[in-house]
């Protein structure tokens, strides 16, 4: 459950992201745009920092969407912690590296 949840999230944020980005809205469409690709492709958005333009490595984000889902099923089972906050917590974590990644590709 916790690896097709957070892939999914991966899979739409980083499809609306470059929808977003990519469209004919404004610049803070675009800026929202930016954020959401790298919340939901953060090798991609790093890459995309580095690089200036909005690069897509499919293989690698998805390898840390399920690194990232191991990891929260071992805290939530070593903690006893319900699995839905524990993906709640790593969803909001991603949209906050989003929206800084977001600013590194706009100085970009």
């Amino acid at each position: 459950m916790a690896a097709g949840a957070l892939v999914a999230f991966g899979i739409v944020a980083t499809a609306v992201g470059l929808v977003l980005a990519l469209g004919d809205g404004g610049r803070v469409v675009q800026q929202v745009g930016f954020a959401f690709y790298a919340a939901g492709a953060p090798v991609s958005g790093l890459f995309a920092a580095l690089a200036g333009d909005l690069p897509l490595a499919p293989f690698t984000d998805i390898v840390v969407w399920l690194a990232l889902a191991v990891g929260t099923v071992r805290i939530s089972e070593r903690r006893g912690v319900p699995i839905g906050r524990v993906l709640a917590g790593v969803i909001a974590f991603a949209a906050c590296f989003g929206v800084v990644v977001s600013f590194l590709i706009e100085r970009a």
